[in-house]
């Protein structure tokens, strides 16, 4: 951090009493959401608290993609201040992709392994336990690294604003999500992160509505294009064509694009939070709720970042910006600092608050995530696996809690690590595609083809992995003469070691797979059990719900899906005005910011609308306290179940199923 800080808006009681006070009212709204839950009928076991009983509708699981992939890390981001619009249009389309591309493999785990909690079962039964322990390792590490951004960016930005210790956040962050994460598992954790995405974009819209018609300092789209052009003649230093901030042309802005796209992939399908939330979906959910995130999540960097990173360049000069008289350090930026100094330029103290709330709401909903799908893998993979083959519901239950408890306190402890070293946001998230480049190529192979075997999949994630990190260390010797922070956590080093790695780990799967092909059975996946509160363990290939042609064709539609928002959005979109060379005019201008205004509109109608209207039938059942598994009694007190013949028919089967 730079030696000259500008001052905190807002006192450090203002700071704990956020984050305290918002963590236990997040706290004990769980506990309501939670007795309401089983009051409605939803038991309380290891199934419901890992995956939700695979219920979930469209709406909550988009609402649950966007909150997993709102990260204080995206909402800090300084792309637009470096690269005007280029920036934030790159970051909202490159990062939105994974999730959209991923809705394959949610699908494709659906028809595979249905009884699957984490995508780790699947690698130990088809390869065995040497790499089961391998992809484990990457899988938590990647964990690791997305929490730790999370963190760091978060408590550098709570420390600008209120000057609030930045170990105090550290600890507390992650203790007021646990506290609440372990009461209600996944379905009512998803339930308050759908709350806290809300108030994030009802936060984004309030931005954009003072900076661009009520704000006497900028006011219109028009006068914020005018200061754009000041500030161009002014820098002379924007990495972009013609140093302008309203233009896409900027390589700098193209390679974290690339950078992000490949990395973040491999976190997406290495972060079993993720896999996690495709189990829980319905499905007939699964894929339009992960489709339906993906393009709902691009109004968080594109519409913030267009709203108040380009703040940032239009006001930095005046005496209502933070640092005035000077400009933005390097470090500043790095460090995440771009919003809330932009957010207090605008708005002044309540501009610090909205931002302060912002980040409670971010981390805690990311951490969240992070911390049922790591409790998942160590209650299944860990403990289940190699401590109590034999584990009851009830145990497994309670390894998930205690999972929740220690990876908190272990998080706290190693991001409090990483700060008291330097390490800050931006080399947090460009070093992460050195540990997720790797699994990329043979993650996706194991779900969509029968052909790699136990060696490939092991060598290939490992000599990938060796690639990467010696790629990296070599090209920040080569690029800054000697190798530290600032040259390991550059874009290029980081860029073209996570391209080494899945370049390497890429071509031993592909050569393996044709040189010596396995062939696997999926049937074999049938040895993943769902284990029921009684402690028999269930088939989900035998449970009427699961209809293989249905799963077929969703699997064909994400395939289709995929594949044509991906050339939309990544390649049709920005690449024609990158390789154009185009700088926006004032009428574009103006459109363009009209567009970011919809875009968050609609995330609020996707995210906080839509899972509303899908659950009207279950909201009006939890007001009028009705269950309905709960049997009525006529007037001579005889049992009446509530359910229709096909439904107590199906109960019968799954019951005779659960005996044998």
């Amino acid at each position: 951090m730079s030696s000259t800080v500008a001052p905190s808006p807002l006192s450090q009681g203002v700071g704990f009493g956020v984050v305290i006070g918002l963590g236990i009212l997040f706290a004990a709204g769980m506990i309501g959401i939670s007795s309401l839950l089983s009051r409605s009928g939803t038991s309380d076991d290891n199934d419901e608290f890992t995956v939700a009983k695979r219920s979930l509708k469209t709406g909550l699981t988009a609402a649950g993609v966007v909150s997993s992939w709102t990260w204080s890390t995206t909402l800090l981001s300084s792309l637009a201040y470096t690269y005007g619009v280029a920036g934030s249009l790159f970051y909202a389309t490159c990062n939105s992709t994974q999730i959209m591309a991923y809705s394959n493999l949610a699908i494709q785990a659906k028809r595979k392994a249905p009884n699957a909690h984490t995508f780790l079962e699947v690698i130990r039964v088809r390869y065995g336990t040497f790499a089961h322990l391998s992809y484990m390792f990457f899988a938590l590490a990647a964990n690791i690294l997305v929490v730790s951004s999370i963190l760091v960016g978060g408590a550098a930005a709570i420390n600008s604003l209120t000057g609030m210790s930045v170990y105090a956040s550290l600890w507390l962050l992650p203790a007021s999500v646990a506290a609440y994460t372990l009461r209600g598992g996944l379905r009512a954790t998803l339930l308050t992160d759908y709350l806290h995405t809300v108030v994030i974009f009802i936060i984004v819209l309030v931005f954009y509505f003072k900076t661009y018609a009520t704000s006497d300092l900028i006011g219109s789209p028009g006068k914020m294009f005018e200061l754009l052009v000041q500030a161009q003649a002014r820098n002379h230093d924007a990495p972009t064509h013609e140093n302008s901030y309203l233009t896409i042309r900027s390589l700098g802005a193209l390679k974290f694009a690339i950078l992000s796209l490949l990395e973040y992939s491999g976190v997406v399908f290495l972060d079993n939070s993720f896999y996690a939330k495709g189990v829980a979906a319905a499905p007939e959910d699964a894929v339009p709720g992960y489709i339906l995130g993906g393009l709902s999540w691009i109004a968080s960097p594109f519409t913030l970042a267009t709203t108040m990173g380009l703040v940032a360049v239009a006001l930095e000069h005046t005496d209502v910006f933070p640092t005035f008289p000077r400009r933005m350090s390097a470090d500043e930026v790095s460090a995440g600092l771009v919003l809330p100094y932009a957010a207090e330029a605008i708005l002044g103290k309540s501009g610090g608050a909205a931002v302060l709330i912002l980040m409670f709401m971010s981390c805690t909903s990311a951490i969240s995530s992070q911390l049922m799908g790591v409790s998942t893998v160590i209650s299944f993979d860990i403990y289940k696996q190699y401590f109590r083959p034999h584990a009851t519901d009830a145990q497994l239950l309670r390894a998930s809690h205690w999972a929740v408890v220690g990876f908190s306190i272990f998080m706290a402890g190693f991001a409090s690590a990483l700060h008291g070293g330097s390490v800050d946001l931006g080399f947090l998230y460009n070093f992460t595609g050195i540990f997720t480049g790797p699994g990329l190529p043979p993650l996706v192979a194991t779900f969509f083809s029968d052909r790699p075997g136990t060696l490939s999949a092991v060598l290939s994630i490992w000599l990938g992995f060796a690639a990467s990190v010696s790629t990296w260390l070599a090209i920040a010797a080569r690029n800054y003469g000697s190798v530290n922070l600032t040259s390991t956590g550059s874009v290029d080093a980081c860029l073209y070691g996570c391209l080494a790695g899945i370049a390497v780990s890429a071509v031993i799967t592909i050569l393996f797979s044709l040189v010596r092909p396995a062939h696997y059975k999926w049937e074999s996946l049938a040895a993943v059990k769902i284990v029921d509160k009684d402690g028999h363990e269930l088939d989900a290939y035998q449970d009427s719900s699961y209809n293989p042609e249905k799963l077929r064709k969703a699997a064909w539609f994400a395939r289709g899906a995929a594949l044509f928002l991906f050339l939309a959005i990544f390649v049709l979109w920005p690449l024609p005005m990158y390789g154009s060379e185009y700088i926006f005019s004032k009428k574009f201008f103006v459109g363009w910011i009209a567009v970011s205004g919809a875009w968050a509109f609609f995330t609020l109608f996707s995210i906080g609308i839509l899972p509303i209207l899908e659950s009207r039938h279950d909201i009006w059942r939890l007001i009028t306290r009705k269950n309905p598994h709960q049997p009525r009694r006529d007037s001579t007190d005889t049992t009446i179940d509530g359910g229709s013949i096909e439904e107590k028919r199906r109960d019968v089967e799954v019951s005779t199923l659960a005996r044998s």
